[in-house]
């Protein structure tokens, strides 16, 4: 049995520590979260770093280039989900979200160094086709710069650590989470 607390309100206070990890920590299971957004093509999934968990303000906020397709697929349709599965405690994180994207603080692009702001400034844009796995340039751009901001809606949770196994979702209504365990 692992260490997660097995009420609902214990469980929702794990999950925001384990986001909060994840902000701090570059070993943290919530560190590299899975994105979905939704394309013409239909699901789109990639890696991202968590920045920012906010439980006051039920959100979450990554950074991405204004130049990759996600941007435009959030423009488009701005519901996306995101995943987080921690191994060593067999927990799975599901989360249902709106995006919003603002241009990225100037103070954060100045912290960052100078290979973490090649990031943003691939020329041609990330996912353009080229001739070689070399043929592009990384110049920091700070216009490239964005802040994505996930406003979470649902969260799912599934803690196979235990037997037998649990299962919660909470439903954010007017800024407070409703829990409710369900069959896993």
């Amino acid at each position: 049995m692992n260490s997660w607390v097995e009420t609902l309100d214990g469980t929702l206070d794990q999950i925001w520590q384990m986001l909060g990890r994840g902000t701090a920590d570059r070993r943290a299971a919530a560190r590299h979260p899975v994105l979905a957004t939704i394309s013409e093509s239909g699901p789109e999934t990639r890696i991202l770093v968590l920045r920012k968990a906010s439980r006051s303000a039920n959100t979450l906020t990554l950074y991405t280039d204004a130049a990759t397709p996600k941007v435009a697929e959030l423009t488009a349709d701005p519901r996306c989900a995101l995943h987080i599965w921690d191994a060593k405690a067999q927990v799975q994180l599901r989360f249902r979200a709106t995006a919003t994207m603002a241009p990225g603080s100037k103070q954060i692009w100045d912290g960052m160094p100078k290979g973490a702001r090649e990031v943003y400034g691939v020329t041609p844009a990330p996912g353009t086709p080229i001739e070689t796995a070399e043929a592009f340039v990384r110049e920091p751009d700070y216009a490239k710069f964005l802040e994505l901001t996930l406003s979470l809606r649902e969260i799912d949770y599934t803690n196979l650590g235990t037997t037998p196994h649990r299962r919660a979702q909470y439903t954010n209504a007017d800024g407070e989470w409703r829990g409710q365990w369900v069959a896993p």
